[in-house]
């Protein structure tokens, strides 16, 4: 049973990412705007200057944001555009050294801004930004989910630049701004387009959660492992099990689960008084084992 649900999630999963993507190419999806890269410490920035080939080369950009240029000395660039680099540049060359200096730059190596892409991808790691990147191009960049993959996502942030993020507070330390978005079959097309379309930014940590299993037995028509939703009950789950057999008795249902100290609590579940609205029905959590008794002729 768990198989053909791995089976089933991999298939969505593959359609989904497909469906959206062809979207995106249609307008659907914008990419995320096309803001000029900031360059910042680490980068790698090849400089040429035509008629001088002896100032050009290879230059690390400094952990205090600065370029040490030949002439130049140390020229503060932090968080500005290739252009104005250039333009800088051409403005000191110009100033003391150079009559109508040409200068070409570009980004060689990007090293300074960065996400950690972690769990249920094809390719998880550290991915480098090259500009702007919303969340589609990052997990198409990382070859989309694993057969494994709940379509949740989780975007972890220190600091709050996105309005769809919300405040966490962890006993008095930094605080972190989180967004789950939901990538699958169960969320309308709508949801799923503003999911994938929010902006990534450098020192975001991206999860793609693996998918969590519930587990029943006993007198049901199809028992065995099923995938953990929202808003997942055990009159659901007994009805994804494909009801109860003839065999089966309402009042002898119990759910078994871990408690985080190791122990099993027993939940005692009456089926009948769920139906008949005397009890409420039960909230499942993952890795619950509900078991369905037999009864007694």
């Amino acid at each position: 049973m768990q198989n053909g649900v791995l089976s089933t999630i991999a298939t969505v999963t593959a359609l989904l990412m497909g469906s959206l993507v062809a979207a995106q190419d249609n307008g659907d999806i914008p990419h995320a705007s096309k803001a000029p890269y900031r360059v910042g410490p680490g980068d790698v920035l090849e400089v040429k200057v035509y008629d001088d080939p002896d100032l050009g080369g290879l230059f690390t950009v400094q952990y205090d944001g600065t370029l040490s240029f030949p002439l130049l000395g140390d020229v503060p660039i932090d968080k500005l555009a290739v252009r104005e680099i250039q333009a800088k540049l051409v403005e000191l060359l110009e100033k003391d050294f150079l009559v109508d200096p040409q200068v070409v730059v570009r980004v060689k190596e990007f090293r300074s801004q960065w996400v950690t892409l972690i769990g249920e991808v094809a390719r998880p790691g550290k991915y480098y930004l090259q500009g702007p990147k919303n969340l589609l191009d990052l997990l198409t960049e990382a070859g989309g989910f694993t057969s494994r993959a709940s379509g949740e996502v989780i975007i972890s942030r220190l600091t709050e630049d996105d309005p769809r993020l919300f405040m966490t507070e962890d006993n008095g330390r930094e605080s972190e701004a989180t967004m789950r978005v939901f990538l699958t079959p169960g969320r309308s097309v709508a949801d799923q387009k503003e999911a994938l379309s929010l902006a990534i930014h450098s020192g975001d940590i991206v999860t793609a959660t693996s998918t969590k299993f519930f587990y029943i037995s006993g007198e049901v028509k199809k028992p065995g492992s099923y995938p953990v939703h929202a808003g997942l009950t055990v009159l659901k789950a007994v009805s994804l099990a494909g009801g109860l057999t003839k065999f089966a008795s309402k009042g002898k249902v119990a759910i078994l689960r871990q408690r985080s100290d190791g122990g099993t609590d027993r939940i005692k579940v009456d089926l009948g008084d769920i139906e008949r609205g005397k009890n409420p029905d039960v909230p499942l959590e993952a890795e619950d084992i509900i078991k369905v008794g037999k009864r007694v002729f």
